[in-house]
């Protein structure tokens, strides 16, 4: 559980997006300390880190990727031309598996070789590589698509160019992103853990549109999804599940525990694209974003 404080040490990381390091300790997650920055960036102190991320570890659960697939990949279809669609990070492609049945040739790059047994059962074509160093073929790609990566990757203005590189001369970048900066730290207790550390920055949506404009890309669309309703409902169906809902349906049902968590883990997923569609843009939110390569601000 991480809680909000206000602070200053002798040694502070410096945020990427203004290359200031701010002296505001405005959340602590078992001693890793994320700093709010006068951009609107909220970033974690990586002084205060015992260990670096670890790149191709998955700090989501599957079903975070397996229960909005078909969404995300309808999505991509209304906004993004067709063609050759690239997944930066497809882990075992249940976003590739959707989306290509939208008519889409796709590929997998995905550095972690334990989901070649699942790429491979899904027929998808993978890459063993990261993008900053990948060898795949430059001014290709109609489509590159990302999932929740700018806040993983270490220099994201060097990630988003390669990705740029990679795509043909009408070819756009897709991907979601989460506005976590810029709120109150109220709604971190709420979420209760937001995973500083592995999380090296939280945009706020000043923020996220600054580092559009220095990775040199042009926004063509953008959807947000307020988070809200997702945070607050699911932590009271949380209770109400340990308490109520899971010994009840265990003692009906052999499997019902594991029924009463697949029924959190679709209300979670409705609730953060459905729901999350309609709501006022209040505290956290993510964002689905077409951009292409415009001019450098």
């Amino acid at each position: 559980m991480g809680t909000a404080v206000s602070s200053q040490r002798s040694a502070k990381s410096a945020c990427f997006l203004c290359d200031k390091a701010s002296e505001t300790v405005i959340w602590c997650e078992e001693g890793i300390e994320g700093l709010l920055c006068d951009c609107g960036m909220v970033y974690t102190n990586q002084f205060t880190c015992l260990t670096q991320p670890e790149p191709t570890r998955e700090y989501h659960p599957q079903h975070f990727y397996s229960l909005p697939a078909a969404f995300k990949a309808a999505w991509v279809a209304r906004h993004c031309p067709r063609g050759r669609l690239l997944d930066v990070g497809c882990g075992a492609g249940f976003f590739l598996a959707a989306v290509r049945e939208h008519g889409y040739e796709v590929i997998g790059l995905e550095p972690d070789p334990a989901y070649d047994g699942d790429l491979a059962k899904r027929g998808i074509a993978v890459v063993h590589e990261y993008i900053e160093e990948t060898s795949l073929p430059r001014h290709r790609f109609d489509v590159v698509y990302h999932c929740d990566l700018l806040a993983h990757f270490l220099d994201p203005i060097r990630s988003l160019s390669v990705m740029s590189e990679l795509l043909a001369p009408h070819g756009v970048l897709c991907f979601e992103v989460g506005i976590l900066g810029g709120v109150s730290p109220s709604w971190y207790s709420l979420l209760g853990r937001i995973g500083l550390g592995q999380h090296l920055w939280l945009y706020s949506d000043l923020a996220f549109k600054r580092l559009m404009q220095k990775a040199g890309l042009e926004i063509v669309h953008v959807q947000y999804f307020g988070l809200a309703a997702q945070v607050l409902a699911t932590r009271i169906f949380g209770v109400l599940n340990k308490r109520l809902i899971a010994p009840a349906w265990q003692a009906v049902s052999r499997n019902g525990r594991e029924r009463a968590v697949a029924a959190q883990q679709s209300l979670t997923n409705f609730l953060r694209y459905n729901v999350g569609s309609l709501v006022p843009r209040v505290g956290p939110q993510t964002l689905l974003v077409v951009a292409k390569p415009g001019h450098v601000q």
